[in-house]
């Protein structure tokens, strides 16, 4: 049996915050050809945030993602992964690159618990581990500096 909940989860505008604390500036995500750079991209519903991830080319990497979401079938395919959650909430995509995938991967962990810091819990699509050992605990303690120096708490 399933029980529906609410549960609150940023949007995307509300990311630009920590974006504009990572770069040291504005900065927003884009909409229109993607680069073959490396980068940072969100998926999003009705711009709510539903994953987050990085790549060594955004091209490439939504590129995927885009053709394994046109050929999955969730009335015929089940699985709780990041493409049947992508299809079923009828996802779209936005992007920033970065200078290398290094910064990329920094941003993403950054984003991921930025929106974990406001809300309380991950954007509902997470695709990195959060192992132990894991570079999560230093995103997270960044997010929770931001969090207050922006809000006092």
């Amino acid at each position: 049996m399933t029980a529906a909940i609410s549960v609150q989860v940023l949007t995307v505008d509300e990311l630009l915050t920590a974006m504009a604390e990572h770069f040291g500036s504005e900065h927003t995500f884009l909409t229109d050809h993607l680069p073959n750079l490396p980068g940072v991209y969100v998926w999003s519903t009705d711009d709510r945030v539903v994953y987050i991830g990085s790549a060594a080319s955004l091209a490439k990497r939504v590129s995927d993602e885009k053709g394994w979401i046109a050929g999955h079938e969730p009335d015929e395919q089940w699985a709780v992964t990041v493409v049947h959650m992508l299809k079923i909430y009828n996802a779209t995509v936005q992007w920033v690159a970065t200078a290398d995938h290094a910064e990329a991967l920094l941003l993403e962990r950054r984003l991921i618990e930025w929106h974990r810091t406001c809300t309380g819990m991950g954007p509902l699509v997470v695709g990195w581990e959060a192992k132990k050992e894991s570079p999560r605990k230093a995103g997270e303690m960044w997010a929770q500096e931001l969090w207050k120096r922006k809000f006092g708490q």
